[in-house]
């Protein structure tokens, strides 16, 4: 399973649509003024779950709580965070993925290469499922998440959750031998 979730990530480079080049990396404590950057500036604030904080010092009190209980990859271009997909496990199989992508980035692929990367890496690091809440108002959301496999579990108002099965990395290669 995930030993704290330790998987080592490679930084990967990645094109937009547009033709701009980023860095997905993991996200490190030396990240996090820039994180906090990024949330500050970030549009539109508290639709998901209160999520991402409307005040500076919440978003600051947040990322800190995540960084303790969960692991993150960013996209960067050089020193702006442009995106965060964060991994936060729940069990010894099951990961809650959230992302965050802003607004002067949208619509150009960063999540779609963001989310790939981060479910890839969820299951080298042993973990079977992920599960992700979002609004069925947010059709941007829905449409990367469906392009992705996850699947709709339940819903209620305008919110459901959604789950995608992925092969664990220890499963695959004992299936292979």
């Amino acid at each position: 399973m995930s030993d704290d979730f330790e998987t080592p990530f490679i930084p990967v480079p990645i094109r937009s649509i547009g033709g701009r080049d980023f860095t997905v990396r993991k996200s490190e404590l030396a990240d996090f003024g820039a994180l906090v950057q990024m949330y500050k500036s970030f549009e539109p604030k508290g639709v998901a779950q209160g999520l991402p904080p409307r005040e500076l010092r919440r978003i600051a009190h947040w990322l800190a709580r995540l960084h303790d209980k969960a692991r993150a990859l960013m996209a960067v271009e050089g020193e702006r965070v442009v995106a965060h997909a964060i991994l936060c496990p729940i069990s010894e199989a099951s990961v809650e993925y959230t992302i965050f992508i802003h607004q002067d980035f949208r619509r150009q692929g960063v999540g779609t290469a963001l989310s790939r990367l981060a479910v890839e890496w969820a299951r080298q690091a042993g973990f079977a499922e992920l599960y992700i809440s979002t609004e069925l108002s947010n059709k941007a959301a829905l449409g990367l998440y469906q392009k992705m496999g996850f699947r709709i579990t339940s819903s209620l108002d305008n919110e459901c959750e959604m789950k995608l099965l992925v092969i664990p990395a220890w499963q695959a290669d004992t299936r292979a031998a």
